[in-house]
């Protein structure tokens, strides 16, 4: 539950831009290409962090949460400061640096928590954060924007992070340091095994899977209300609520990925959702009215998240070392997120040429048969990753 509500936090602080996006083109000027540069940046950031972070997860455990609460505030307080696009952008980065180090520290906890077979369930609950955390960005956040301004919703982020911080690190689960191996913590310890991780060719297609689903997942986001804007006369709000349907669909994507996982195996969900995540993209600018646009936008969220459970739920199976699973997560997301924050920005590039939202969400769903070819090649290590033993138990 603790580490859910953190997920919930970084989530949040990912969909802010789909919020105040309108009163930053007004107020400041901000072109396309520069709008999707801001959440470029905090997915870049979002990426690179995450071999450190799990790092040094392995040695600290979920102490290192309390860094990331630290810098989400300090991010979130530099943006609603700010007056310019520099401070825009250096408010991001720190926010992306906060929010990127969340799911390598959960990684390894969870692995330590929880026994193989149990593993499904657990990634899937807590996949559900991002769900949440989306919806409280369009559902709640528009409502803070028109009471207060972009700042007010910066400010308000900052507010949330701390309690959801205080409230994570009084939990003895999070603050428990993990066992150490001898000579695990060693820089030629961990040199080696950021190089097994990096060598591996499973998890360099888990990475392909992430970097897939979160170009779609945050393109539809953080586009689709400007779209609903622009093609369909969507007030802000309206705009926002409609697109609040992806987070809604991804509650139910994450616990249904695990389910399915557990029932037909990780690769067929994985695999499924990556061709039905491309498939929807392509739709989104195409179907007729904003109801069918709620409906697609919808199932891409449903989709998009529907493999996360499985994915990260793998990484104990796909790396050689218990040590290695908080270094192969943060390589996982530098690979997906130091990819995918291509997707907004060329989005709003190709807006930016006047080549239109069709275009734009091709550039998306590009991404997502990426992934789908991904899973094409990949291949299982030893059967581990379709369902585990029935007879393994939770260890706590």
């Amino acid at each position: 539950m603790t580490l859910m509500i953190f997920y919930l936090l970084s989530t949040l602080a990912l969909s802010l831009m789909a919020v105040v996006t309108p009163e930053l083109q007004r107020r400041f000027g901000l072109s396309g290409s520069q709008l999707g540069l801001l959440t470029s940046s905090f997915m870049l950031a979002y990426g690179l962090v995450g071999i450190p972070a799990g790092v040094q997860a392995a040695r600290w455990g979920g102490r290192v949460l309390g860094i990331s609460c630290a810098l989400l505030i300090v991010g979130s307080i530099v943006f609603a400061v700010s007056s310019s696009f520099a401070g825009f952008l250096a408010g991001r980065i720190i926010q992306g640096l906060g929010a990127g180090m969340v799911i390598p520290v959960c990684s390894p906890v969870l692995a330590r928590f929880l026994a193989p077979q149990a593993r499904d369930r657990g990634w899937g609950f807590l996949a559900s954060g991002k769900g949440l955390g989306t919806l409280v960005g369009l559902l709640i956040m528009p409502t803070v924007a028109s009471l207060g301004s972009f700042r007010a919703v910066y400010f308000a982020t900052a507010g949330v992070a701390l309690v959801i911080g205080v409230l994570a690190l009084a939990q003895k689960p999070v603050r428990e340091l993990p066992e150490r191996v001898p000579g695990g913590t060693s820089f030629r310890s961990i040199g080696q095994g950021l190089k097994a991780v990096a060598l591996n060719r499973r998890v360099l297609l888990l990475g392909l899977f992430n970097c897939s689903s979160l170009a779609v997942g945050t393109g539809v986001l953080i586009w689709t209300p400007d779209f609903l804007r622009s093609e369909h006369g969507s007030s802000i709000g309206v705009a926002a609520y409609l697109t609040a349907g992806l987070a809604v669909a991804q509650l139910i994507g994450a616990p249904a990925g695990a389910a399915g996982a557990s029932r037909w195996g990780r690769m067929p969900v994985i695999a499924g959702s990556m061709i039905a995540m491309t498939v929807t993209a392509v739709l989104v600018p195409l179907v007729p009215g904003r109801v069918a646009v709620f409906v697609i936008v919808a199932l891409v969220g449903l989709f998009s998240l529907a493999y996360f459970s499985p994915r990260f739920a793998m990484v104990p199976d796909v790396v050689s070392r218990p040590e290695h699973v908080g270094p192969a997560t943060g390589f996982i997301n530098a690979l997906g997120f130091g990819t995918s924050m291509l997707a907004p920005w060329l989005f709003g590039l190709v807006l930016d040429r006047g080549l239109g939202y069709v275009a734009g969400y091709l550039v998306l769903a590009g991404f997502g048969a990426a992934g789908a070819l991904g899973a094409a090649v990949f291949r299982a290590p030893n059967g581990r990753t379709t369902q585990d033993s029935p007879n393994e138990a939770v260890t706590r």
